[in-house]
Parts: C-alpha cells; sequence; structure tokens
C-alpha cells in the first residue's frame, strides 16, 4: 500500500472512531435529557419540566390554549389541566375565557410566573456560559450544526423517512 493510501486509510479509521464517540455522546445527552425531565419535581422550585416547558411557551407566545400547551409541553389533555391547575394555585399562570370564542380558555403568565423564569433563565444562562466556556466561535458553531444535524436524522427516523442523509457538499 503506498504512503498515501496508508495515511488515507489512517485518516478514514480516525474519523470513523470519532463517528462512533459522536453516537456514544450524543447516546449520553440523550440518557441526562430522560433523566431531567424524571427528576422529583420537589427539588429547588418544585417544577417539573413539563411545567417549565409550559412556561416558556406561554413567555415566548404571551398566551395560549390548553391544547397547545399540551403539545408544547408533550402531554395529554387531561395531565395538562392538572399541571395547570397546580401552576395556577402557585399564582405562575392565570385563565381567563377567550374573547373571540368563550368556549375557550386562554392561559397567560403572571408576573410571579415571568419572575420566576427569569430566575430560572439566569442560572441556565451561568450553566451554559460555565460549561462551553472554553468553546470559540467556530467550534460553537460546528457544535451547533452537528446538533441540528442530528435533530434532522432523529426527525427523519421518527418518521419513518429513515433514508440515510446525503453527505454535506464539499466545500
Amino acid at each position: 500500500m503506498s504512503d498515501a493510501a496508508q495515511a488515507a486509510a489512517e485518516r478514514e479509521q480516525e474519523r470513523e472512531q470519532l463517528a462512533d464517540e459522536l453516537r456514544r455522546a450524543v447516546g449520553d445527552l440523550m440518557r441526562a435529557e430522560r433523566r431531567l425531565r424524571s427528576r422529583d419535581p420537589g427539588r429547588g422550585d418544585g417544577l417539573s419540566y413539563a411545567q417549565v416547558r409550559a412556561l416558556l411557551m406561554l413567555d415566548e407566545q404571551q398566551e395560549a390554549t390548553a391544547g397547545q400547551l399540551a403539545k408544547a409541553a408533550d402531554l395529554t389533555p387531561a395531565s395538562v389541566t392538572a399541571m395547570l391547575d397546580a401552576l395556577e394555585q402557585r399564582e405562575m399562570i392565570e385563565r381567563r375565557r377567550s374573547e373571540e370564542d368563550r368556549r375557550v380558555v386562554v392561559v397567560s403568565l403572571t408576573p410571579a410566573g415571568r419572575e420566576l423564569l427569569e430566575v430560572k433563565r439566569t442560572r441556565w444562562r451561568a450553566c451554559w456560559r460555565a460549561t462551553l466556556a472554553d468553546l470559540d466561535a467556530r467550534d460553537l458553531a460546528a457544535a451547533a450544526d452537528v446538533m441540528r444535524r442530528m435533530a434532522r436524522m432523529f426527525d427523519g427516523l421518527a418518521s419513518d423517512a429513515a433514508a440515510p442523509p446525503q453527505a454535506p457538499a464539499a466545500q
């Protein structure tokens, strides 16, 4: 085997090893995310992962219906009703009838809900900054690109469009 062919084979082997490492890292990330979702809401501020997702959606959208929140938090309508009852009891949200259609109940954040989210955001931002502090802009851009590719791949698998993704065009 020529030196050039040997070098190419070694580069390909290294690339495959790094791809395997990435697959393991993505698996680690997914397991950590599942653990985060299942953590006992009795710790810290007492909010579950689904409750925080619902509050974040309300902060972004200003208001939403229970059905929209169920979809955003990946919950059943019955679960969302119980979740909203708990959030309303803690004065994080308020519910009112829609002015356009009195049959529809609209949910919005209260000032207390916004304040709690801001505290959580401050903590999350500090955690992100500390975790990513040693990465430069190029590394962060590459990581974001890889994560988006993984998301598209998972979406493709979920929709049974599991054809292998095409390799990006050489630049």
